[in-house]
């Protein structure tokens, strides 16, 4: 039945209503017909819900990245400052900076007042090294000549050894041929013989000649007699003490020619040198290459050289001063590259899912006040930090700093206040937070406005949330029209 055919029949009644009571009666039709033609259209709509009176708001569904705003406060800072200090105690003797001046890389910010004394150890040292090298330099040099002197050694101790074979002895050995020997005891003997003959004479007293003319005849034969067993036993053979003694020289000799053919061998198998020399030739090379590094440093860290072009940080102390393990203070002198100036933010707790590396910031320095800086997220804590009972996230962020802002350095320490625009979600399907009805548990209903004026109900899934819109998977696509506003 169409709308046009009930309002003719309405129309009709009406007319034919001649009093009163009709009157009443035709108004009843009236509001039964419009309530079917409501109830027809209602019936016509299938899934899609009817016209409301009110006035629909809708925004379009859109694709791209989702993005949350977040507000914090920091400073400027110097994260990479590098620390100078003296490599040696001694007394300030020159300081050419202070707190807040431009060095360049290269300038001499300080130095200590003993550098004579340290340029003359290092100098001692270079001629120690000069020396271990010559060292081992000679082994290279001299490598032919000492396998040769090894050779000959080698061969010296075999002959040495070859003759103490020879001269050792036993207590089977004879020192003389038998014949000497022999004579010798004959000798002994007959001078004994003689010797005693008088001997007895003497004691006795009877052969009527005088003691003195006795003793005179005895003497010769004594004397022939004692020389003679001295030349028979010498003869004879050997004393326990040259026998030990020969044993030894044995012994000794063959030791030192093991130890002049392992030497030779040694020296062969290692080109001429030997390797227990080059072990040590080295080590004292290695020895002195490490004192004169060390003297090196030494005289290097009396004199504080700026390693970049930076700003003076602080400085420790004045010229004078007498630096000691007691008052040195490290670093003596601290430096930063501030060109490129690198803020220390903080951000709430809260916020922590979204603070992200890469996350863009707009800065406004309180010094600052005619423009606002560009920057971004280098480096997140890994810990949170707790202040006044307050936990915040700490950020690194870079701070671009053209020429054109004529602000060559940003003095460390002052204050910001950062907004950050992190991306918390990439190419998603995006809706206002007005459009999602009914949400729960990381679902909601999306009411999407046809063409004709009626809307349809979408159960779409829930993802990241900015401050305005959502992130949102479903039955949805790029320009559907979504409800925004409240749905009587």
């Amino acid at each position: 039945m169409s709308t046009r055919t009930i309002k003719d029949r309405i129309m009709d009644a009406f007319m034919k209503l001649k009093n009163k009571r009709l009157i009443i009666g035709g108004l009843i039709i009236v509001l039964l017909a419009i309530g079917s033609l409501a109830f027809i259209q209602f019936q016509s709509s299938g899934k899609s819900q009817a016209k409301t009176t009110q006035t629909i708001k809708t925004a379009e569904v859109t694709q791209g990245d989702l993005t949350t705003d977040i507000s914090g406060t920091g400073k400027i800072v110097a994260p990479n400052a590098i620390d100078l200090a003296f490599s040696t105690t001694g007394k300030v003797a020159e300081l050419n900076v202070n707190p807040g001046k431009s060095v360049s890389e290269g300038d001499i910010l300080a130095k200590l007042d003993q550098i004579s004394t340290l340029q003359e150890a290092v100098e001692n040292a270079k001629l120690d090294l000069a020396k271990a090298q010559q060292e081992l330099d000679n082994l290279e040099t001299n490598k032919e000549v000492n396998l040769s002197n090894a050779l000959i050694a080698q061969s010296d101790a075999a002959k040495a050894l070859e003759t103490a074979q020879k001269s050792e002895v036993n207590k089977y050995s004879s020192r003389c041929g038998k014949d000497t020997t022999e004579q010798y005891y004959y000798d002994y003997m007959y001078a004994r013989h003689d010797y005693l003959y008088w001997y007895n004479a003497l004691i006795k007293h009877n052969t009527g000649y005088g003691d003195m003319y006795i003793q005179e005849r005895m003497a010769p034969f004594k004397k022939s007699m004692d020389q003679n067993f001295a030349n028979w036993k010498y003869c004879e053979g050997y004393s326990d003490l040259e026998i030990e003694q020969s044993k030894a020289a044995v012994e000794k000799a063959q030791s030192d020619y093991d130890k002049a053919k392992e030497y030779y061998e040694k020296l062969k198998a290692n080109d001429g040198i030997d390797p227990d020399e080059l072990a040590i030739a080295q080590a004292k090379k290695k020895n002195a290459e490490l004192q004169l590094e060390q003297a090196q440093n030494t005289l290097n860290g009396a004199t504080l050289i700026s390693p970049i072009d930076g700003t003076v940080i602080t400085v420790a102390s004045a010229v004078g001063e007498i630096l000691n393990k007691d008052t040195y203070k490290s670093p003596f002198i601290e430096i930063a590259d501030l060109s490129q100036p690198v803020l220390l933010a903080n951000f709430d707790e809260s916020d922590l899912a979204s603070v992200k590396t890469g996350c863009p910031a707009k800065i406004t320095f309180t010094a600052i006040t005619d423009r606002t800086f560009d920057g971004v997220i280098t480096q997140i804590n890994p810990s949170l930090t707790d202040s006044n009972s307050v936990t915040s996230i700490a950020t690194y962020i870079s701070v671009k700093n053209d020429s054109s802002s004529g602000i060559t350095n940003m003095p460390v320490g002052m204050n910001a206040t950062v907004e950050l625009n992190c991306t918390i979600a990439s190419n998603v399907l995006k809706v206002p937070l007005q459009a999602l009805k009914n949400e729960d548990n990381n679902q909601a209903q999306v009411y999407v406005m046809n063409s004709d004026g009626t809307y349809t109900a979408h159960t779409v899934s829930v993802g990241e949330k900015s401050s305005s819109e959502a992130e949102v998977t479903g039955d949805l696509k790029v320009g559907d029209k979504v409800v925004i506003s409240t749905i009587k």
